[in-house]
């Protein structure tokens, strides 16, 4: 396993997270900011219904994304994956409906697509740089690293990488598992 082999799987969830937090804050906040929502209510169309649009969209593309991240870099970059990608794109799938629920939060909380964009990046940045996306977290000290592991990207890229690596099945990782389960419960009650 090469130092590459253990970036895709965090390239893959990093750019799920950018973009399904900051490509929704931003959307929702420029919807808010020219009042489509309250044009759709003039409309037939549900809002529900809207949102389901935006929400499966978002997912087609993630894992769209997903798929071409791990081509480029296998095929490109030499990376190499040992485990099921069908298991790989479920995990994403789980991922992401978490990072829409934060970009919808984040959307739903600021006035201006500048704002939507800064507090996203807040929250983005961060877990990017420390939830394993390019080093191991066992380098961070003590209570960073048991914080660290509570966010959403460090069980994704742990159970990612295990599937990507190790070629084990998803389901070997049940505390990952469970972190993400529960941050899609929390973020799903708090967006909705």
């Amino acid at each position: 396993i090469t130092y590459f082999d253990f970036l895709l799987p965090g390239f893959v969830g990093m750019g799920v997270m950018i973009y399904s937090i900051i490509g929704v804050a931003s959307v929702i906040a420029l919807n808010r900011e020219q009042k489509i929502f309250k044009r759709i209510l003039a409309t037939p169309l549900k809002v529900r219904t809207m949102f389901a649009g935006q929400i499966i969209a978002h997912l087609i593309l993630s894992v769209v994304q997903a798929v071409i991240i791990m081509a480029v870099g296998v095929l490109v970059f030499d990376g190499h994956i040992y485990g099921n990608l069908l298991w790989l794109l479920i995990l994403v799938v789980i991922a992401n409906i978490i990072f829409l629920n934060l970009g919808f939060i984040v959307g739903a909380v600021v006035n201006s697509v500048r704002a939507a964009d800064g507090l996203a990046n807040v929250i983005a940045m961060p877990m990017m740089f420390l939830s394993g996306t390019f080093f191991p977290k066992e380098g961070l000290p003590g209570g960073l690293a048991t914080v660290v592991e509570y966010l959403p990207l460090s069980p994704l890229l742990d159970a990612m990488r295990g599937v990507a690596l190790e070629a084990k099945p998803f389901w070997e990782y049940p505390t990952e598992l469970a972190i993400l389960m529960t941050w899609v419960v929390i973020s799903s009650v708090i967006a909705i």
